[in-house]
Order: structure tokens, then C-alpha cells, then sequence
């Protein structure tokens, strides 16, 4: 006899959203999270009147999203609404160009509010509209593409498809950062089918909107393990799992500091790696298969700040970046030996220009920004990018060291510490999971299930499609279903 149908570990997006899903299909689940609360990478802190996520995040795309249609069947759509900015805190200066000699621009209209935003990328990156006439090109190819040609992209490089329009140096910086941003990776070794549907159609030329949650995004994820509790499950915080029990070839429960607990499915949202390699243990597992989940290759990292100031000096979500900010894998290795380019990629969000709830009301606010960096929490990295961090943000807003309170870094150990396991070397701290490269990605994903009967993994590292929280989110729905049909038909 089981103590639960389900055992989820974790509740971050991915675990929180099978978990609250699994519930509502009248499993009883148990969800337990190491953290004090829910949320993952995606955890919503309140200290002081402010509150804010650990590092920079959004919700990509604005919709249709996975987000609201997880609250949407839970019937917690009202608990957690969504949350807009203020037009005028997001019309100017969401993008932030370093030009060729040494200017900084902000583009006018960068949230999309701008009637004619092409004008905004001729001005933005000193290009007449000759130059501007591939970026044209490239638009009218991406909306007349069907689904079946972007599947056959699948194999394709994105920056090889990129190449192909002979794009102005500037505009294809500012896709090569986007894609950064969204993938952890870079365009020589994403998919131009998801990099074409996420970044070009699903952001880049739909106004470049995103989405965010009341109370901050970890919000929702706080509300999906709630529904758990109130719908004959259990959720816990400060649980650990310590390992998986595995019984006659099974996994059949979790170990955590509260107790044993056991199921007849157990998903982890800790990561495939640490799942497969600790919690269950490669003993149990084929040397072929542990040797496929050793080689897996984690997503970049991102580090940088959490500024507390006490007035205005961002808006409420961009980017910042020279010519050569952007990084292939060259580019990557390079900064890795200590070359980096003169203006890294910076992302920020500032959390109370979404939700002025999050700050105390007095002009204050929290801005957290960041750039790529190794997935090694242990990476000499680290520290450099941190460094480079608020040298450039110091020069493009040169006001910022007038109204900083304090300043917290973070960096990829920090990443590892709250989230993630390190269960090989160089990895632990990636800010997705695995990454979204051709090798990777679409049939080249992991399988949901793993080898080991009962024993699934959910979260950006199999099963969803996206990216970053909306990916986790998807693969949450994806592997719901997959769990209920299995253990269905084990009673049939």
C-alpha cells in the first residue's frame, strides 16, 4: 500500500505545475520542496517592503501562456492576476545600444509602442532603410513560413539561417543577444526551428511583451502547491530529498529529513543529472544510459546584481549590449579564457514597475540584472563577469551610483546552493537545465520517462517546449498527463 499516488520533488515551475495538475485529476500527490516556499528559479522574495526574484525573470511569451492556463484549471486565475507595467516605464530605454563609437542610445518605442519601430532601428543602429530592407526580409519570411517548414529547421543552425539575410551588424546583435537571453546558449548551436518561433515570431515582431504575475512571478508557483494542500495532497518545505527509494527495480519514494514517504510514481524537478546520478543512483541504471546523462550539456549561467535604489533608474525590463556582445561558442570560450568583449550583455528586471506592490511606495525599487556566464559554480568566471557587470552599468546609467542603497551580488553558486545540484563537473549552476541546443532539443530531448520504472523527470530538461519558466511550465502539462495515462492503465 502506497502512502501517495504521486511524489513530485521539487516546486519549482515544472514540479509545481505537475504536482497542482496531477491533483486536480484526483491523484493524491505529495510535493515536496528544499526551500522554504515555493518557486524554484523563479521564487518571489519579500524582505523590507520590497519584493523580487533572486536574479532576472520574466515571462516569455505574454501570451498565450502556459501561466494562465495553469490558474485557469486550477480556478485560481483571480488569486494570482497578471500584472502590467506602466506604459511610460516601458516605452524607452528597454533596449540599450553600445554604438561603434562608444555612444550609448536608447531606442525610442522598445516596448513595441511605437507606431513605426522600424524608424527606432534605423536611429538605434545608424542604419538608412536600404540597410533596414533584410530585416524586412527576414519579417516577411518568418510570418510566411509554415509549421511544416519550421519543422524542417530542426537541424538547422539559427545563426546559419540568420547569416542567410546578410542582416545589418547592430540589428543582429540585438538577435543574438535575444536569443542568448532566451536559450543560455548561442545561435550556432540552437535549432532555427525554436529560435524562429520564440524569439523572431513570438517575441522580437509581437511588440516584444512579456508577462508578469501579481506578488512577482513564484507567485503562481506558491499558488499551485497550495491547490496540492487543499485537494488531499501534501506539501512540504524544508525537505530535501536525500535519495530516491528504489525497491525491486522501482522507484517507489523519497527519503527527506520528515521521512520516508512512498508512491507509485515518483517526478523530480531537481534536474536530470543530479536525479539520475544521486538521488536514484546509477546503479540502477544501464552504463549506456548513465553515460547519455553524464554527457548532457548544461545551459549558460547568468550572474550579476540585485540593486536597491532609492529612485527610478530602470525601466521595467531590456537589455543592454554592444556590436560583438552577443556569443556563439567561440565567443563563450573566449570570455570563459578571460577575453571578453568590451560591453558584456546585461538583462535586467525591476519587479516593481510590474507590481508596484513590491516596493514600499517611496520611489524605491529593487533592479536585478545580469550577464552570461559558465555554468561552473566553482568557475573562475564568476567573479569577472560580476565585476564587468557593474562597470557597464555604471557607464550606461550614469546616474545609478547616486541612488544605490545596496548592492547583493549573486552568481552561479548561488544558482546551484538554492536550486540545482552539482552532480558533474562544470555544471550546477545553469540557469535552465540542460541546454536547448540541436543535440537536445525537439525529438533530441530527454524522455520524460526514465529507465527506471516509475521514476519521471519534469522541468526544462525533458518534456516542454519554450523557453526558460515557460518551457518548466509546459513540460509540467506534458508530463501530467503522461504520469496519469501510465498509472491508469497500470489499474486497468
Amino acid at each position: 500500500m502506497y502512502d501517495y499516488d504521486v511524489i513530485v520533488i521539487g516546486a519549482g515551475p515544472g514540479g509545481a505545475t505537475i504536482a497542482s495538475l496531477c491533483a486536480h485529476a484526483g491523484l493524491k500527490v505529495l510535493l515536496a520542496e528544499k526551500n522554504d516556499q515555493a518557486g524554484g528559479k523563479a521564487l518571489t522574495l519579500s524582505r523590507k517592503g520590497y519584493g523580487y526574484e533572486m536574479w532576472p525573470v520574466i515571462g516569455i511569451p505574454a501570451g498565450p501562456s502556459r501561466y494562465e492556463e495553469l490558474l485557469g484549471k486550477l480556478g485560481m486565475s483571480d488569486e494570482v492576476p497578471v500584472s502590467l507595467p506602466d506604459p511610460e516605464t516601458r516605452a524607452d530605454g528597454g533596449i540599450v545600444y553600445h554604438t561603434s563609437k562608444g555612444e550609448w542610445r536608447r531606442m525610442a518605442g522598445a516596448s513595441g509602442t511605437d507606431p513605426n519601430p522600424a524608424e527606432g532601428f534605423q536611429q538605434t543602429f545608424d542604419i538608412t532603410a536600404a540597410e533596414f530592407q533584410p530585416v524586412i526580409d527576414m519579417s516577411m519570411a518568418i510570418f510566411e513560413m509554415s509549421e511544416e517548414q519550421l519543422d524542417a529547421l530542426d537541424q538547422t543552425p539559427m545563426l546559419d539561417w540568420l547569416d542567410s539575410f546578410a542582416l545589418p551588424t547592430g540589428v543582429l546583435a540585438y538577435i543574438g543577444v535575444l536569443l542568448n537571453m532566451f536559450f543560455l546558449i548561442g545561435p550556432d548551436r540552437i535549432p532555427a526551428s525554436e529560435g524562429i518561433r520564440i524569439c523572431l515570431r513570438g517575441f522580437m515582431l509581437q511588440n516584444g511583451d512579456s508577462l508578469y504575475f501579481r506578488g512577482g512571478i513564484g507567485k503562481v508557483m506558491e499558488a499551485s502547491a497550495r491547490y496540492v494542500a487543499e485537494h488531499g495532497g501534501t506539501y512540504l518545505t524544508k525537505a530535501k530529498v536525500n535519495r530516491i527509494v528504489v525497491e525491486d527495480g522501482r522507484a517507489v519514494g523519497i527519503e527527506t529529513p520528515q521521512g520516508v514517504f512512498s508512491a507509485r510514481a515518483v517526478v523530480s524537478n531537481a534536474g536530470i543529472q543530479p536525479t539520475v546520478l544521486k538521488l536514484a543512483g546509477r546503479e540502477h541504471f544501464s552504463p549506456e544510459y548513465v553515460e547519455y546523462v553524464e554527457r548532457l550539456e548544461p545551459s549558460w549561467g547568468i550572474v550579476g546584481y540585485r540593486y536597491f535604489l532609492d529612485a527610478p533608474v530602470f525601466p521595467s525590463a531590456g537589455l543592454a549590449f554592444g556590436d560583438l556582445s552577443w556569443w556563439n561558442t567561440s565567443r563563450y570560450e573566449q570570455a570563459q579564457a578571460g577575453d571578453w568583449p568590451d560591453v558584456p550583455q546585461l538583462y535586467w528586471s525591476t519587479p516593481a514597475l510590474w507590481d508596484p506592490t513590491l516596493a514600499p511606495g517611496d520611489g524605491s525599487q529593487v533592479a536585478l540584472i545580469g550577464t552570461l556566464c559558465s555554468p561552473d559554480p566553482e568557475s573562475p568566471m564568476n567573479e569577472d563577469a560580476v565585476a564587468r557587470v557593474h562597470e557597464t552599468c555604471l557607464e550606461a546609467w550614469p546616474t545609478l551610483g547616486d541612488h544605490i542603497v545596496k548592492k547583493e551580488a549573486y552568481t552561479t553558486k548561488n544558482v546551484s546552493a538554492m536550486t540545482r545540484d552539482s552532480a558533474v563537473a562544470g555544471a550546477g549552476g545553469e540557469c535552465i537545465g540542460i541546454a536547448q541546443t540541436i543535440e537536445q532539443e525537439g525529438r533530441n530531448k530527454p524522455n520524460p520517462r526514465t529507465p527506471l520504472p516509475g521514476l519521471y523527470i519534469v522541468g526544462c530538461d525533458a518534456g516542454g517546449k519554450g523557453v526558460a519558466t515557460h518551457q518548466a511550465v509546459d513540460s509540467g502539462f506534458r508530463v501530467a498527463d503522461l504520469v496519469v495515462s501510465d498509472l491508469e492503465a497500470e489499474t486497468r
